[in-house]
């Protein structure tokens, strides 16, 4: 009978210590199951919040007033509007270290503006731009950068007009470090033995807890589909990389909810659950090595196994002592672990005959059994109202997250209109500087041209002083024909008494005969002479007729240059005193300008201040969100975590 004893408490503390490590293997693996399903949800949300803030600054940009001027008038391009739209896009590229490159696609697949001198062909056939000119954003999978070769991602967006039509397309060129950190952060969360992989559509690695793997695909493509990856430049110009072989990962792309798998690393099975992100179609997994989740158990089971064999040793030592009591009591005490190991159950009450220790030990594990019932009551109304203090802080936070998330836009936005501000308050104070030039050169040409004006009059009233002369020396040399008239008069009169004289000589030659024909020749002569000198007066009445009339013409148009003359010196003086005027008017607006180039200088540095300032705000909100993405998601893993607590503790029966 002892030995009977001895083989059935053997018998039973063995199938207690198996049971109790089946029941410690499966608590422990649903445990591991929780915490990679708390990693993937955690994983995958880190990585889809950066992926919508990378969208919504693309979003930002797509909707900047100079992208849209420059897709609007994309067929006539003016080059300060591009000039303009590549300072901003600089900027931007400046506060995100992780875009490589970020530019504007016009519809005809021309790259506009942008921070990369690179020409890439083909635009319009890129899946990014062609998703972008439908309406619709886009993330590519991995790709390789053609700058740095290193792993990246493609964003785009689509940028419309003032109509709402679709215009062209922002796209960016962005690093996966980010990504690479988050997925590598699973060790630091769940265990240094964890395994975390993030999938790409096309089942191509984006990232893992091994860099080696990324852009290698989970299993051999069909030729169509690397045909078409390779043309899309997934791995630059470089051989696509052979597939890490592992096809538990190979539906996951295709999956659409979570997924609980086991997954067999480098030989080491692994216990592993997916979990899609939405707006990407990418997949998230995480996993834990088999012997890490059961670990726990096996030292339970070796631990148990000892204590069975010490038990057993001890029973074999009792049960000599004390037979049919001792095994009675035992009897009691083991079909009441049995009771509240299969079924739950904390309600029963174990009543104890005797007073010696096994009396003492049934009445001590009825106290255990009460305790444990008190404890678990507790902890049922505490997960209770964890739960619903998780809930209240998730609702809470979501909605600090929305309002946070509506001051981060309209904080980028105001950062790009400040930038655009600073960029046209530049510009302002630029063409102030011009207009300052443009003023000092005008109030040196009036300046110039005053006395040019002034040495004009001069010349004109020397001009005018000479005519006079002139007129005055004109009008005494008129008198000089009158007088030349008046001796040829007497010329005239004298070679017509000599006519009379040599006529009257001639008839008294004629008188005189043979004695007077030489009186005769002279007669003639001298009226031959009296003849011409007759008609020289007479030439020379006519040439002093002529040149009265000259002399005449000469002083009235002398009269007429003089008050013509005048005239335009006059007008001359009138100028002058315009030009004056002007000067004077000149000056007023280099004043001016000078004083509006001050103002716009001192606005320039206003709105620098301003646009630090809103960066720094910026900044500050970002930290801000990210801070409350990190409270979101540990109250839900709290949230979920009581749930579950919630759900064990429902097994049991303590009422």
């Amino acid at each position: 009978m002892v030995f009977l004893s001895l083989g059935v408490s053997g018998a039973l503390a063995l199938a207690i210590t198996w049971f109790g490590y089946r029941k410690a293997s499966a608590g422990l693996r649903t445990k591991s199951e929780l915490a990679l399903g708390s990693e993937a949800i955690l994983g995958s949300t880190l990585i889809e919040n950066w992926m919508t803030g990378r969208t919504v600054a693309l979003r930002g940009v797509a909707g900047l007033r100079s992208v849209r001027t420059i897709l609007d008038t994309a067929v006539s391009l003016a080059r300060e509007d591009v000039d303009a739209t590549n300072l901003v896009l600089s900027d931007i590229a400046s506060v995100a270290p992780e875009l490589e490159s970020i530019e504007v696609i016009d519809l005809r697949g021309a790259s506009i503006a942008g921070t990369t001198h690179e020409v890439e062909k083909g635009l319009l056939q890129r899946p990014e731009v062609k998703s972008a000119l439908s309406g619709r954003e886009y993330i590519s999978g991995i790709s390789t950068s053609p700058t740095t070769g290193a792993p990246c991602v493609y964003t785009a967006v689509p940028a419309r007009g003032s109509n709402g039509t679709v215009v062209g397309v922002v796209r960016a060129r962005e690093s996966i470090e980010r990504m690479q950190s988050l997925v590598a952060a699973a060790r630091d969360r769940i265990g240094r033995a964890a395994q975390g992989v993030l999938l790409d559509r096309d089942g191509l690695v984006v990232a893992a807890t091994n860099p080696g793997l990324r852009l290698r695909p989970v299993a051999a493509l069909d030729p169509l589909k690397l045909a078409a990856l390779r043309a899309e430049g997934r791995w630059g110009k470089a051989a696509p990389p052979a597939p890490i072989d592992a096809r538990e990962l190979a539906p996951l792309p295709h999956a659409d909810e979570r997924r609980i798998f086991d997954w067999m690393v480098e030989g080491v099975a692994h216990v592993a659950i997916s979990e899609p992100l939405r707006r990407t179609g990418w997949t998230y997994a995480a996993a834990l090595p088999v012997s890490v989740v059961e670990s726990e158990a096996r030292s339970f089971l070796r631990r148990a196994t000892a204590f069975a064999a010490v038990g057993l040793l001890a029973g074999f030592l009792l049960s000599m002592l004390v037979s049919r009591r001792v095994v009675r009591s035992i009897r009691k005490l083991i079909e009441a672990s049995r009771r509240i190991v299969e079924r739950n159950d904390l309600t029963q009450r174990l009543e104890s005959d005797s007073d010696d220790e096994v009396g003492q030990l049934a009445d001590s594990f009825s106290l255990m059994v009460d305790a444990l019932r008190n404890a678990l009551t507790a902890l049922q109304a505490t997960s209770s109202s964890l739960v619903d203090a998780a809930e209240q802080l998730r609702e809470t936070t979501e909605a600090e997250r929305e309002l946070l998330n509506r001051q981060a836009t309209a904080l980028q936005e105001t950062q790009v209109t400040a930038q655009e501000i600073k960029q046209t308050s530049a510009l302002a104070a630029e063409k102030a500087r011009m207009v300052v030039q443009a003023a000092d050169r005008a109030d040196q040409i009036g300046r110039s041209g005053e006395g040019a004006v002034q040495e004009s009059i001069n010349g004109l009233a020397s001009i005018q002083t000479q005519s006079s002369e002139i007129g005055s020396r004109i009008q005494t040399l008129s008198d000089s024909p009158r007088q030349i008239g008046g001796i040829t008069d007497t010329v005239k009169d004298l070679a017509d008494q000599s006519n009379m004289l040599a006529l009257n000589a001639a008839i008294e030659a004629v008188r005189s005969g043979e004695h007077g024909k030489g009186f005769a020749v002279v007669a003639r002569e001298i009226r031959s002479l009296a003849d011409q000198s007759i008609a020289a007066t007479r030439r020379v009445g006519e040439i002093l007729a002529t040149l009265s009339g000259s002399i005449r013409s000469a002083v009235t148009m002398s009269e007429q240059g003089a008050q013509t003359i005048e005239a335009g010196l006059m007008r001359v003086k009138e100028s002058g005193a315009n030009l004056r005027g002007l000067l004077d008017i000149t000056r007023q607006n280099v004043d001016s300008a000078r004083q509006i180039a001050a103002a716009v200088r001192q606005q320039d540095a206003g709105i620098q201040q301003i646009f630090a300032a809103v960066t720094d705000q910026l900044a500050m909100m970002q930290q801000t969100q990210q801070r409350l993405e990190g409270t979101t998601l540990a109250s839900a893993a709290v949230r979920e975590q009581a749930s579950r607590v919630s759900e064990l503790l429902a097994r049991y029966r303590i009422s």
